[in-house]
This record gives C-alpha cells, structure tokens and sequence, in this order.
C-alpha cells in the first residue's frame, strides 16, 4: 500500500510519500515535496494545483491520500485557505483521500516499535509531520 502523507499550512500542501510492503517501509524519492496554491481567488489555479497533485499522485501509483486533520476554531485552527485546498483534494476522482485526526496519527505511532524522524528517511525536516501522518496510518492499518 502506498500513501501520500498530507500536511497543510498556509497556501501549502506538505506531501510525504511512504509504502509498506511485506513489512517494510519505503520511502521513494519524488519529484516534488510541496504544492502551492498561488492564487486562491481564481478557478484556473485551483484546476491546475489539483491536476498537478492528482499527477503526481498517479505517477508515483498512490493509493490513498490522508491528510492531516486541522482545528476549525481557536488559536491551532487552519486558515480558510487551507480548507479549500482540502476541498480540492477531498474531489480528486479515482483516489482514496481521508482526513484523520492527531489521536488516530498518535495511534498507530504508540503502535510502532521505532518512529523514524523525516531526515533520517532522506526527507526534509518541514515534511516531518506529512511523514508523521502516512507513517501513523499506515501503521493503523496494518
């Protein structure tokens, strides 16, 4: 099974893709580790950042999408943008996206023997939590 990992801040999609098979991890090298939305008034952007991400997601044969769940209200809450590019996310045709919460990423983390750091999977440090999320459903379901 191989999953897309979705962090989203600001006007950004954080992506970390991880698989598991036979009992062991990969995390294979891809092309892009971010995908902004430049402008989020416009329809043609908006079209053109979720083509590119349903691009990617077809190159690289990932089955399912999860993203990182954020807070609607208070100090932690995600901005407006951020949840219209969910919303594009959430419609891509042909791909498994689910949005889960920190205690269900929590929980399969607190199943995992060893919870490996983003660097040390040859990623960069800001897509840590992106890695986090994919790691954390993964091991839920296995």
């Amino acid at each position: 099974m191989r999953v897309c990992g979705v962090e989203l801040v600001g006007n950004e999609a954080i992506i970390a893709i991880m698989q598991l098979k036979d009992g062991l991890y990969d995390v294979p090298v891809v092309r892009a580790n971010k995908f902004s939305l430049v402008d989020a008034i416009n329809t043609v952007p908006l079209k053109k950042f979720q083509s590119d991400f349903k691009q990617l997601m077809t190159d690289y044969k990932v089955d399912t999408v999860v993203i990182k769940q954020r807070e609607l209200k208070g100090k932690f809450a995600g901005s407006a943008l951020s949840f219209k590019i969910e919303g594009a996310l959430q419609l891509l045709a042909d791909i498994n996206v689910h949005v889960i919460s920190s205690a269900y990423i929590k929980g399969g983390l607190s199943k995992a023997q060893n919870t490996p750091t983003a660097v040390e999977l040859g990623l960069k440090k800001f897509q840590e939590q992106a890695m986090l999320t994919a790691f954390g459903y993964l091991e839920q379901q296995s």
